[in-house]
């Protein structure tokens, strides 16, 4: 699905908490031909300094161009929905702030549901600050968690995954879709979208 949204670099301080940290990630230029490159073109070599959440040394998420890319489903969903939507794992909030970053858009609230503390702490004042009101943030396990009752989501957005390509992924997918199909209209898998991206 196309959406008009605009890729941009988080702006999440750096951090650190526990296990997590929320660190800065620099890609330096180097002799490159895209023409010679045969991968999809959001996942070409794109140097820059971005924003990257780690758990020791297993990189959770970033703000690279084909993790934003991959994300765009959601954006478009979110937008042509409006409403309330959810999200399950908050990383750097990076789908959060696509979706409400447009000053009109018809999205009513945002729910996240991450099971980190720490990744709370570090990315939830920020986001506090800069969409106050619009983004409500659950410490909870998203295989566990269960609306209140009367809830719905016009889209429910799974990104929980550090690794989109490994085999344990298919099961939970299904396991989330399964679980949150009465309560959203429309629901997507960061990992299911990332693979038909490769493909293409």
């Amino acid at each position: 699905m196309e959406t008009s949204t605009e890729y941009f670099h988080s702006e999440v301080p750096l951090g650190k908490s526990g296990e997590w940290s929320v660190e800065r990630i620099v890609i330096p230029e180097r002799e490159y031909n895209p023409d010679q490159d045969s991968r999809p073109d959001c996942f070409k070599f794109r140097p820059g300094t971005y924003i990257g959440l780690s758990r020791g040394h297993e990189q959770f998420m970033t703000d690279f161009y084909d993790e934003w890319w991959t994300q765009r489903p959601a954006i478009a969903e979110a937008h042509a929905r409006g409403g309330q939507i959810l999200i399950t794992g908050l990383g750097i909030g990076l789908v959060a702030e696509a979706i409400l970053k447009p000053s009109e858009n018809k999205v009513s609230g945002i729910t996240i549901i991450e099971q980190s503390a720490d990744v709370i702490s570090l990315v939830k004042p920020y986001l506090d600050a800069r969409y106050p009101g619009k983004i409500e943030i659950i410490e909870a396990d998203a295989f566990l968690w269960q609306p209140p009752q009367g809830q719905r989501f016009t889209v429910g957005w799974h990104d929980i995954w550090p690794n989109p390509l490994a085999e344990e992924n298919a099961k939970d997918m299904e396991i989330l879709e399964a679980r949150y199909q009465p309560w959203c209209e429309w629901q997507g898998f960061w990992p299911k979208i990332y693979v038909e991206s490769m493909a293409q």
